[in-house]
């Protein structure tokens, strides 16, 4: 009878510390889910960031050629076969 009681104790002892470590692991492993994802947000953030600069960068140099294809299109010497001097100028500014 003795022994059965202790086995019982030994068996619940068994399962309250399995149930335990159970539970801890399932915490840890919610801990590095979550910074997991908090560097999966910070490193979106940072790609929206380099988006947006990289975007603002392209208006800019599309912006640019724009000028200069209009200052193209408005030179007066375009159809001339020699450059003139503003001709030379425009085509520095590139």
């Amino acid at each position: 009878m003795r022994y059965a009681i202790l086995a019982a104790l030994l068996i619940a002892t068994a399962a309250q510390a399995y149930r335990m470590g159970v539970s801890a692991e399932a915490t840890r492993a919610a801990l590095r889910l979550a910074e997991a994802q908090r560097a999966a947000v910070q490193a979106a953030d940072l790609a929206a960031l380099a988006e947006s600069r990289r975007l603002a960068l392209q208006a800019e140099r599309d912006l640019l050629a724009q000028t200069l294809e209009d200052a193209a299109h408005a030179d007066p010497d375009a159809s001339v076969l020699a450059l003139g001097a503003d001709s030379v100028r425009r085509l520095n500014r590139r």
